[in-house]
């Protein structure tokens, strides 16, 4: 739309002038009114002819292009965003509450072992006490609450302070264990043999969990390289949306087969309703690289490993 403002009108004669066909204006005005240009921009973005060259000024739309394609991925990432919330906090419970316990029990004698220096990296101690643990302190009435009753302790225990922390910063106190053995426990409990692997496994949970949580872009993300491990059965994870699911399944499979179960039916039915015009199907399968059956081929829809098939 340019640095100016422009009326709703103008904005759909400037998607039909770039070459994209819009069937139904007054739907498409809703849904500007409702959604905004800039923020259905990143969903027609992939439709572009020289997508994914952002520096692109002509902004041109390939042959066949329809303002239906575009929502129609917008609703998919809406609706997996959503879809994704429940899985992703069940493993993050899941490593939260297992790392509290096996090191509060490996060190049953330094109950705050998070600020530690025998535990955790000097470093690490110093900022979660500065950072993360005085404002805490300040702010939270469970460590408020801790403090009045027991006012000679400096810090509340393991088991009540890091159930308030964020998964980044849990990620960030593993890595920081010294106790190589440790990090490695805690790693085979969820099914990863190499401590490099489960590392990278949880950056990918981490990055899920908070492009959900902030309503980010999940079509077209892409992880780093990741190393071969247990998810995708060994192989080369792919560095796109499948990929990164795929190492989220890897975590459901340790935790709970009815919620992988579940996670695998939920995901093959928001393919099948949404990658529902040529268009779609092709993002879905070219950028977030899932394995979509072809609509004429079956009635029914399996998911595949670390991917799911939909017709």
């Amino acid at each position: 739309m340019g640095r100016k403002a422009k009326p709703i009108e103008e904005q759909i004669r400037l998607l039909q002038k770039r070459g994209m066909r819009v069937d139904d204006p007054r739907k498409a005005t809703e849904i500007l009114l409702e959604i905004g240009w800039f923020r259905m921009s990143l969903y027609w973005f992939p439709f572009e002819t020289r997508y994914p060259d952002m520096g692109d000024s002509t902004h041109r739309f390939r042959d066949g292009t329809t303002f239906r394609d575009a929502l129609l991925l917008y609703a998919f990432d809406f609706n997996l965003r959503h879809m994704l919330l429940k899985p992703l906090e069940r493993i993050e419970t899941a490593f939260r509450t297992y790392m509290i316990f096996h090191v509060s029990t490996r060190y049953p004698d330094s109950p705050a072992w998070f600020a530690d220096r025998k535990v955790v990296g000097a470093e690490q101690a110093k900022s979660f006490e500065r950072v993360i643990y005085n404002p805490l302190k300040r702010q939270n009435a469970h460590i408020m609450l801790h403090h009045r009753r027991f006012p000679k302790d400096k810090f509340a225990p393991a088991w009540k302070t890091l159930e308030f922390m964020t998964l980044g910063t849990m990620c960030n106190l593993y890595e920081s264990l010294t106790s190589s053995q440790l990090r490695q426990d805690i790693a085979r409990h969820f099914g990863v043999h190499q401590e490099g692997v489960f590392t990278q496994y949880m950056d990918v949970i981490r990055s899920l969990r908070n492009l959900c949580a902030h309503g980010n872009v999940l079509y077209s993300f892409r992880p780093p390289v990741l190393r071969r491990g247990p998810a995708w059965g060994g192989q080369q994870p792919p560095c796109n949306l499948a990929g990164a699911l795929g190492v989220m399944e890897h975590f459901l499979g340790m935790i709970s087969p009815r919620l992988t179960t579940e996670y695998r039916d939920s995901l093959s039915s928001l393919l099948h309703q949404f990658a529902a015009t040529p268009g779609t199907r092709h993002v879905l399968s070219r950028i977030s690289g899932f394995r979509l059956k072809e609509k004429n081929n079956s009635n029914s829809s399996t998911p595949a490993q670390s991917s799911a098939s939909a017709e």
